[in-house]
């Protein structure tokens, strides 16, 4: 495929972002192919577009300074620098040199097969440059913008103000939570903001710094939600200065019976030599009391307000958010929590945690994660996605969990008993420089789908949310998180429940109450104890700033976040609940 058969294929609509849905593809053809020949006007499609050649043709691997010719690579930057300033001063029109330069690649370059980008010197310059414009014109997108910053960064406000309204977003951005494209579909290539630009390896993730490419949604469908700045413009009158985020880990349920455990399906022979593996499903005993079913203003009142208040006490401050395990709640549960913690004037930022649940006409289980986005005056806005793998027990898990639910002595594994399809991935920006994702237990360990789209647009935390033993750096959530702690630099928080960690610690005569385990780009590992007692742990993370560079030598002036651990206190309550 040739650079203009590629073009032509991601812009089914032509580039002209404000006027592509106005046109009949059969009557204006004719105009529908001059657009197509005109360099994009929304900053997003433009490096979609070009990322994606760049990606193909491998020509990112070029995009380093000549070491013999650095002046001229300092005036290329220079030349980068203005067209994104005039593109932001005029979003109306696209830069006069921008143009330019599309115009040579579509007609002198178009005919050029991808395969052979890389062997055109002035045909890699034009794409690299391209791609930082692009990229350096949507600095600040996904975050919100202040009335001060707005004027200088028109791309990046209109773009919010399209997040925090559907029917201006409908006008526009109509691929909005899952791509910030408009005439790129995103079943073709999609771009959401960028928090982190890794700093080890060559690939096209080290070439930008606010924009990410991501693969089609078809792969993976992911999402943007933003938080507000409210809290941090409060907590901070310099923004370059280090400022505080608090988490509060509620490792919930405090017990997990046995017979929350049960065979769902046992292992079956089919034809000659086949065989289908044995599932099993949990039974969410934990929410059922004495009483009858637990409620989330019950769980709010008597558990986490409580906890909150003592976070307070020993911070000073409101947590500003708060994280429970895999499987912890269901999502009616769940939405009943921050219903009772919105009655209650509880003010946070989100709310993390698993859930688990059952379509009643299909039967189907689903363990997911869920993020609930608190914006003042705005309500909770909610992002959920599936796991993406099944966990499998073997027997040496069965005997640590002291779990006996197959009378099958010769079987060994257990698959978990859940609908893995329709894949998706939630980020959401916290304050103004950050962002957050969460993944579920195994999908930390495997590499596909999601680990190549966080690294691609670099969150400042990743938060795994497990049912797992204790959380140690020496066992696998520690090993895994050092991948993602060295590319793209996200600091890695995983976290269980006290349940499985004290299952886990039956058979061990020196037992490590561990329920997290912190790991960050800095190197540093910490293991999260909760103590004898205690019932949450709240966590106080630093944010400071970090400088970055992409692999053609842009620094980002130290806009970029890196987070570390600063301190955690373990929670206790005078009086605990009785059904904990």
């Amino acid at each position: 495929m040739n650079i203009r058969e590629y073009i032509l294929h991601l812009t089914p609509g032509g580039t002209n972002a404000f006027v592509g849905d106005s046109l009949d593809k059969d009557k204006d053809k004719i105009i529908l192919d001059a657009y197509r020949q005109t360099c994009p006007n929304w900053p997003p499609d433009l490096f979609a577009v070009v990322a994606s050649i760049v990606e193909r043709s491998g020509c990112y691997t070029l995009a380093s300074p000549d070491r013999h010719r650095l002046s001229d690579h300092v005036l290329r930057l220079k030349d980068v620098q203005e067209m994104a300033r005039s593109w932001n001063e005029d979003p109306g029109a696209v830069p006069t040199q921008l143009a330019a330069l599309w115009e040579t690649m579509w007609s002198t370059h178009g005919d050029t097969e991808l395969s052979d980008v890389c062997s055109l010197p002035a045909l890699v310059a034009i794409l690299l440059t391209m791609f930082a414009v692009a990229d350096e014109t949507c600095s600040g997108m996904g975050w919100d913008v202040d009335e001060k910053s707005a004027l200088q960064c028109p791309f990046a406000s209109y773009t919010m103000g399209c997040m925090s309204d559907p029917v201006e977003a409908a006008k526009l951005l109509r691929h909005l939570p899952t791509s910030f494209c408009v005439m790129v579909p995103p079943d073709l290539a999609v771009v959401l903001p960028k928090s982190l630009t890794a700093s080890v390896g060559c690939t096209v993730r080290s070439l930008s710094h606010f924009l990410a490419l991501l693969p089609p949604s078809t792969i993976v469908q992911p999402s943007w939600i933003w938080s507000t700045t409210e809290r941090a413009s409060a907590d901070r009158s310099n923004p370059q200065l280090p400022y505080d985020v608090r988490l509060l880990l509620v490792p919930f349920p405090y017990t997990v019976d046995a017979d929350c455990f049960e065979l769902s399906s046992k292992r079956q022979a089919f034809g000659i030599s086949h065989s289908l593996p044995a599932y099993f499903k949990l039974n969410q005993r934990w929410l059922q009391l004495a009483d009858g079913p637990i409620t989330g203003k019950r769980l709010a009142e008597e558990l986490l307000i409580p906890l909150i208040r003592q976070a307070y006490y020993h911070s000073g401050a409101m947590p500003d958010g708060i994280v429970l395990p895999e499987c912890a709640l269901t999502t009616d549960l769940a939405k009943q929590l921050v219903e009772a913690l919105e009655e209650n004037h509880v003010h946070i930022e989100f709310l993390i945690t698993g859930v688990l649940d059952t379509d009643p006409e299909t039967g189907a289980t689903y363990n997911r994660a869920q993020t609930f986005v608190l914006r003042k005056d705005e309500g909770a806005v909610k992002r959920e996605h599936n796991k993406h793998h099944r966990w499998r027990l073997d027997a040496s898990q069965v005997e640590r969990y002291a779990l006996d639910f197959d009378n099958d002595d010769d079987n060994s594994q257990w698959w978990e008993d859940i609908d893995v399809g329709n894949r998706q991935l939630s980020f959401f920006g916290l304050r103004k420089d950050m962002s957050i994702t969460t993944l579920i237990c195994e999908d930390l360990a495997r590499a596909d789908p999601a680990i190549n789209i966080i690294r691609a647009v670099g969150p400042n935390l990743v938060i795994a949310l497990l049912m797992d033993g204790p959380q140690l750096g020496t066992r696998w959530p520690g090993r895994y998180a050092t991948v993602l702690a060295d590319d793209p630099g996200s600091a890695v928080l995983s976290f269980t429940c006290s349940a499985m960690v004290d299952r886990s610690n039956w058979l061990e005569s020196r037992p490590a109450r561990s329920i997290g385990l912190w790991r960050d780009a800095g190197g540093r590992t910490q293991e999260i104890a909760l103590l004898h007692g205690s019932l949450g742990v709240l966590l106080t993370l630093e944010s400071v700033k970090k400088r970055q560079t992409t692999l053609d030598g842009r620094s980002d002036n130290e806009v970029a976040r890196q987070l570390k651990l600063r301190n955690m206190v373990p929670l206790f309550l005078v009086k605990q609940p009785d059904w904990i």
